[in-house]
């Protein structure tokens, strides 16, 4: 006789609604949710988002569908705060601001293992949108989750740095030199090639899309991880 699935966690809920709402810029429906979480009941889904709701850690729109994530530190969830670093331009380069202007906290499954980097950046420019990231396009105005790390692999999706400038695009090797591609529906971006004179500053593995629910999470410095 099979045993039954161990129940879920309010926390592992709460998680799976962040993770559905960063890579889609909205919050999942119960039946998205349900199939998130692979349980077989819709009516299991409203039970823990109640639970969720009553810790102050969501809030359902009447008359309306999906849920609104609150502040996750409230309910003391399995986040960690991820720092926004200035402007990153995905069209000609330009300066990005290496202060901090803001944190954004975010489920660790997202940005782990905690061993590494994560900073984020936001994407000015239209030079990379019909490029995808585990399944979203970068369009300007959103931001780009970036694992920091000094080397890339061709087809990688890099955050470089030229001449004190730095810029979003497709990181790929040629003989003899590098090619920092646009991927876009604007013909007006042309590839910049490289020798040495560039450094590759991490690789991009997340879009947070403009708008999104986890995008309003942003507080301030003195209030982050």
């Amino acid at each position: 006789m099979m045993g039954r699935r161990p129940l879920l966690t309010k926390q592992q809920v709460h998680v799976a609604l962040q993770r559905f709402t960063a890579s889609h810029g909205r919050a999942p429906s119960a039946e998205e949710l349900r199939r998130e979480l692979r349980i077989g009941s819709t009516r299991t889904v409203f039970r823990y988002l109640q639970m969720l709701e009553d810790e102050g850690a969501i809030a359902r729109r009447q008359g309306a569908p999906g849920v609104k994530l609150l502040r996750p530190r409230s309910a003391g969830l399995q986040t960690r705060g991820v720092p926004i670093v200035g402007q990153v331009p995905a069209g000609n380069p330009m300066l990005a601001e290496e202060n901090i202007t803001g944190w954004i906290r975010l489920p660790k499954a997202l940005a782990s293992p905690a061993s590494d980097g994560f900073f984020l950046l936001q994407v000015r420019g239209t030079s990379m949108n019909k490029a995808a990231v585990a399944g979203d396009i970068i369009d300007d105005g959103d931001l780009v989750l970036v694992r920091q790390q000094t080397t890339a692999r061709h087809g990688d999706i890099v955050v470089a740095m030229i001449d004190g400038e730095a810029t979003v695009k497709r990181f790929a090797i040629a003989p003899g030199y590098f090619v920092l591609q646009p991927v876009s529906s604007d013909r007006h971006h042309r590839p910049i090639m490289v020798e040495a004179d560039f450094r590759v500053l991490g690789k991009v593995t997340r879009v947070l899309k403009k708008g999104s629910e986890m995008v309003h999470t942003i507080f301030e410095e003195n209030e982050g991880a």
